[in-house]
């Protein structure tokens, strides 16, 4: 049900700016730039990593009920991605170096506010303009992986159990749609009458550590090949350390750390003032298209 509401709420906003007689304006625009995912197959070290970088682009619809204030609605789509060498134990309890990927395409709806910290120029005519911004939005994703050259869904494999044990494990598969909270800031620059250019990032709290297929379960491995629907290829992509799977007796792991996963998204954004309002230059102070 909580996963309706916010499509509900984005409804209901573009409804109410669509008829508002007193909105300062509205802008209608599109983004594009980079989305970049941060978890248990992220580098160890801090900095930036143009392997793991992916494109994501969208559209928005801003409106500004005052100088200060505004609200946006935007739809993204991207892919977040990764590939390391990590390491975990084999069939002799031993720490061996593993090669492990995975790779989403992510759809994300959400509604931020926004708050302007501070104007340069005519904040009604040309002007640069500094934000930072919240809201809630919904993410869909379904993280893959390779092997051998073929891309595998992970979530029906049940890597670390998730349904094949409730004594043991999670009682179901992680969820695929989500509810995430979101935190960023940006700059734009508004030229003239109608366009609007800007550059922005932020962060997603998605409430899962799950985004790679990855978590901090501790896992035995005979339960993954004897009970998921996948068995062996369920095995692999559990615990690609094990070569030997005859030989393993008692073999337990964790896969990742404790933290939940984060992703980045940020790029550019160009805009286009649809109709007049406010008090800028010329402007009688209500809405027209």
């Amino acid at each position: 049900m909580r996963m309706r509401l916010l499509p509900l709420s984005l409804v209901m906003f573009c409804c109410f700016v669509a008829t508002s007689a007193n909105a300062q304006y509205l802008e209608l625009g599109v983004k594009g730039g980079v989305a970049v995912y941060s978890g248990d197959l992220s580098p160890a070290e801090f900095g930036l990593f143009v392997e793991d970088m992916n494109f994501a682009g969208g559209a928005y619809l801003r409106y500004r009920p005052t100088d200060r204030f505004g609200v946006r609605v935007n739809g993204n789509f991207g892919r977040i991605s990764a590939e390391r060498e990590t390491t975990l134990l084999n069939e002799n309890n031993e720490l061996v170096p593993v090669s492990r990927n995975f790779r989403s395409r992510i759809t994300e709806f959400n509604l931020v506010a926004e708050y302007d910290l501070f104007y340069i120029g005519d904040r009604s005519y040309n002007h640069l303009a500094a934000y930072i911004y919240g809201g809630v939005g919904v993410l869909s994703y379904n993280p893959e992986g390779e092997l051998d050259g073929t891309f595998y869904e992970l979530q029906p494999l049940r890597t670390e159990g998730q349904g094949l044990d409730p004594t043991r494990y999670a009682a179901a598969p992680y969820e695929l749609t989500r509810v995430i909270g979101i935190l960023g800031g940006g700059i734009r620059y508004r030229f003239g009458e109608r366009i609007v250019l800007g550059l922005e990032g932020g962060i997603r709290y998605t409430g899962t550590d799950y985004l790679d297929d990855i978590g901090d379960t501790e896992v035995r491995y005979l339960d993954i090949l004897e009970l998921s629907p996948e068995g062996s290829l369920a095995a692999r992509f559990s615990n690609p350390a094990v070569q030997n799977v005859a030989s393993v007796e008692d073999l337990t792991y964790r896969r990742g750390g404790e933290f939940n996963d984060y992703y980045f998204v940020g790029g550019l954004t160009l805009g286009i003032i649809i109709g007049e309002g406010g008090t800028g230059r010329g402007r009688s102070g209500c809405y027209n298209f």
